[in-house]
Formats: C-alpha cells, structure tokens, sequence
C-alpha cells in the first residue's frame, strides 16, 4: 500500500498547486457512488452465496472472504472521500450530505 503521507501531500498538490479550478465535489460524488457500487457488488454477491447449496461451513468460509475483500476494496476509497471532504468548505459538505 501507497505511503499515506505521500498520497495526502499529493492530494494537496491537486487541489492547491493546480493553476486551474479542480472540481473537488464531482471527485467526491464519483468516489461515493464507487463506494456505492462496491457495496452493491458486495450484497450480491452474498445473497448469492446465502441462496446457494454450498456447505454451511464452507459457505461461513467463503462469506468470510468476501467479506474481507470487500473491505480492502472499500478502503483507500472511504480514506479518499475523507481526505477530500477535508478540502471541501462546509456549506459544499453539507449540500452533499443533503442530496447523497
């Protein structure tokens, strides 16, 4: 995994140092509904699981899977949404809270 220091000094470089406009809240809402369909992805796929024939153990095994790659999908995304909200002023914060 990237350095974290390394990808939040990058981050302030995009939004800071870039002599045009970078539009933080379209980035925002692009993360949340990738986080959205990971989700999505997620829930299907264990409802899969859960209406399949496989062995109960096997099945607790698997779920335990997907389960753990599930969050290590999510995670540098929900680490991105936070970093980007710290850039966004509250009134744009809480217009995203409102409409997502």
């Amino acid at each position: 995994m990237p350095n974290q220091q390394h990808g939040s000094s990058a981050l302030d470089r995009l939004v800071v140092g870039g002599n045009r406009r970078f539009d933080l809240r379209a980035l925002l809402q692009d993360t949340a509904r990738t986080l959205s369909n990971l989700d999505f992805e997620y829930r299907h796929e264990m409802q899969r699981l859960e209406a399949s024939r496989t062995d109960p153990v096997l099945k607790r095994q698997i779920a335990e899977s997907l389960t753990i790659r599930h969050r290590e999908r999510r995670q540098p995304y929900v680490m991105l949404v936070a970093e980007l909200q710290k850039h966004l002023s509250p009134g744009a914060r809480d217009d995203l809270q409102a409409t997502g």
